[in-house]
């Protein structure tokens, strides 16, 4: 407001109070619709930000009915936990079984031999490197060895070179222990040092269990040749023919006997025996009955569901809090009451309620199949009953009502996946091609004597090429021994290993038969350099090389794009839809069923409503995101508008202010200016000659 003033000296009138009654007369009204319009639309900010907390709520408090691992719906007891236990998983079946653990799988353990000892963990073992193999070991003291195709051989190198971070080389019995545990060489095996009472010795220890996890230690100079018996680090060698170290614990399956069935396990953990049903191994008592019991529990399923109608209900109430109207002078009316916004959010959250979910199988296709029904307060009903029974007689059709769902007709075509463009829906599936591996076959029967002008060779599998690999020379006394050499060599290879790339060798009728483990165009098998007679020793001369091929299909009858046994939809209602071609006939296989779950409707649905923003006090008026935050930003942008239009009308009446002031101080002016001329004549007349009073 200005500053300008007037005392009415002139005219003996009240100026200031004058002005101020006009200007005030004029402003108040309009101010004070600002001033409301203000306080509304902060009191509407306020109630959208409780709304989004209670949006918020409801959301995060269903989230689990999501998940399928949700509806596992059973418990499991043992008679006896500290040698059986069980783990469940979703669909565990349930029932009763009797086992007898006769023994638990044990990993295989090598301590140092007392001869071997060393005094300080520093003192050195001696260059060269040690060769890790993993097989079976046979016979009497461990006499035979047949190395496992299906694990990789590896090497840990001993030098006196000096790591530039530790300053040390790892010549040292600490140095063989921290090179085998360092996290970045990741070796199938842990090692630890122990103190006998005298002298320092290393213990290793396979980190898998079962009889195929026996380690075999060989050990040669840097520069491959052999190292003198008893010394360097020929003390750590186990295997057939040379035992320099003890072992302490053997490689052992485990073997249970369920219901009469003997049952042997590489691990401690048996997850094939009972769908759903892990069992875990705690201990061994041969001859003890353990009975295993896994009763079905709908109870914490049951309590989410429960939960979902009560925290529904809640976020209904409160919308009917804030929009509640009990007439036009009341003053228990709500903030938002008469907003379209609120009850369009809850027509939009009855819809998802209403939704009759298709393309699923099982009896449950509606909430009102679980026994929930719409009241005429918008809140939800639950008949507790009529839930229990729908639990306990089709939990799978409830899991698959609640959780996003694919699945196939046919056995061997499986759902992997699907994206956000999927579409719910059925959808026919067509096979013109299966996906095939590469390989290489081998035209006639092999030699069984590897020399060293037939042990070397490099190859190329699934288009990467391996480092040049090395046979081990020897009498071989069959195909299948030589063809687990062949194998392990080339699977042990570290280029093909970084590229996950590996082979599964075969006797096919007495010749070799390569084949690359990956499926697709990109799978192939090739020789690409060798020693002069490793091609012809080995049956391969003359032999072609097979590159695969992709699947190829249709998926709601347009062609899908194949990748290996991998078919993607890419348009349509089943775009995104990606499943795994296992095997089968060419043709129509059947269909593909996907429907997304009510909580995926309902997570979509509040998605598109909360404010994940609303915390910031000025609002993001710049990029409205979701119902919410544009009804929020609406109110912030009124305020600004209000406060803009408050600027103008002061601007317009500091102006109105100054322009009176300006014409009643120049009223006041002349009125003084009459009075002085009266004042004067007055005077002049009273001087004047016969002048009077009388």
């Amino acid at each position: 407001m200005s500053s300008i003033t007037s005392t009415g000296l002139g005219s003996g009138l009240d100026i200031n109070n004058i002005v101020t009654a006009i200007v005030g007369a004029e402003k108040d009204p309009a101010l004070s619709k600002i001033t409301q319009g203000v306080a509304e639309a902060t009191a509407k900010i306020s109630a959208y930000g409780l709304l989004n907390s209670e949006l918020s709520s409801f959301k995060s408090s269903y989230k689990d009915l999501g998940y399928s691992s949700s509806f596992t719906a059973a418990t499991s007891t043992s008679s006896d936990s500290s040698i059986l236990e069980a783990t469940l998983g979703y669909g565990a079946e349930t029932g009763q079984w009797e086992f007898e653990v006769n023994k638990r799988a044990q990993a295989h353990t090598l301590v140092s031999a007392e001869a071997n000892a060393f005094a300080e963990v520093t003192d050195e073992i001696g260059e060269g490197i040690i060769k890790l193999t993993y097989g079976t070991y046979s016979g009497v003291g461990n006499t035979n060895f047949t190395a496992d195709p299906d694990k990789v051989f590896e090497t840990i190198n001993i030098s006196n070179t000096i790591d530039p971070i530790t300053g040390k080389s790892n010549n040292s019995l600490e140095g063989l222990r921290d090179t085998i545990n360092d996290k970045g060489n990741d070796y199938s095996v842990s090692a630890t040092i122990i103190n006998d009472g005298e002298n320092y010795r290393l213990i290793l220890t396979s980190k898998e269990t079962g009889e195929k996890s026996s380690v075999a230690m060989t050990a040669t100079d840097l520069e491959g040749d052999p190292i003198t018996k008893g010394s360097g680090l020929d003390r750590f060698t186990y295997n057939a023919t040379s035992k320099n170290m003890t072992e302490t614990v053997f490689a052992q399956d485990a073997e249970i006997v369920m219901n009469g069935i003997t049952i042997t396990s590489q691990t401690n953990d048996l997850n094939n025996i009972i769908e759903g049903v892990s069992i875990n191994l705690k201990d061994a008592e041969v001859g003890k009955k353990i009975t295993l019991k896994v009763d079905g529990d709908i109870s914490k399923v049951e309590e989410q569901i429960q939960a979902f109608v009560e925290n529904y209900n809640n976020t209904i109430n409160k919308m009917s809090e804030l929009t509640v109207f009990n007439g036009a002078d009341s003053k228990e009316n709500g903030v938002l009451k008469g907003d379209s916004t609120i009850r369009n959010i809850q027509s939009m959250m009855r819809g998802v309620l209403n939704t009759q979910i298709e393309h699923i199988e099982g009896s449950i296709h509606s909430f009102s199949d679980l026994g929930m029904l719409t009241q005429r307060d918008g809140t939800l009903d639950l008949d507790e009953a009529k839930l229990a029974d729908a639990l306990k007689n089709d939990l799978k059709g409830v899991a698959d009502f609640f959780t996003a769902t694919g699945s196939t007709t046919d056995s061997s075509i499986l759902f992997d996946s699907n994206d956000s463009s999927t579409k719910p829906g059925t959808y026919p599936v067509e096979v013109t091609q299966l996906a095939t591996q590469g390989g290489l076959a081998a035209t006639g029967g092999p030699g069984l004597v590897i020399d060293d002008d037939n042990n070397s060779f490099q190859m190329r599998v699934d288009g990467y090429e391996s480092n040049s690999i090395d046979l081990n020379i020897g009498n071989y006394s069959s195909i299948d021994e030589l063809i687990v050499e062949l194998q392990s060599k080339i699977n042990s290879d570290s280029n093909l290993i970084d590229k996950g790339i590996s082979v599964k060798i075969i006797n096919d009728a007495g010749n070799i038969s390569i084949t690359s483990n990956k499926y697709g165009s990109a799978s192939s098998v090739a020789f690409t350099n060798s020693d002069a007679d490793f091609i012809s020793n080995l049956g391969f001369f003359g032999s072609a090389s097979r590159t695969g091929v992709n699947v190829e299909g249709k998926i709601d009858g347009v062609a899908a794009n194949g990748r290996g046994q991998y078919l993607t939809s890419e348009e349509g209602g089943s775009e995104g839809i990606k499943l795994l071609v296992q095997a089968g006939a060419l043709g129509n296989r059947g269909t593909v069923s996907y429907a997304d779950g009510v909580t995926k409707a309902m997570n979509d649905l509040l998605e598109s409503v909360i404010d994940q923003n609303i915390s910031e006090s000025s609002g993001d008026v710049s990029s409205s995101k979701g119902t919410i935050d544009g009804k929020i930003d609406s109110f912030y942008k009124k305020i600004a508008d209000l406060g803009e239009r408050e600027t103008n009308l002061t601007f317009r009446m500091d102006k109105l202010e100054a322009r009176l002031y300006k014409e009643f101080n120049a009223m006041d002016s002349a009125v003084s200016g009459l009075n002085n001329t009266m004042t004067y004549l007055k005077g002049a007349l009273d001087a004047l000659p016969g002048s009077t009073t009388d």
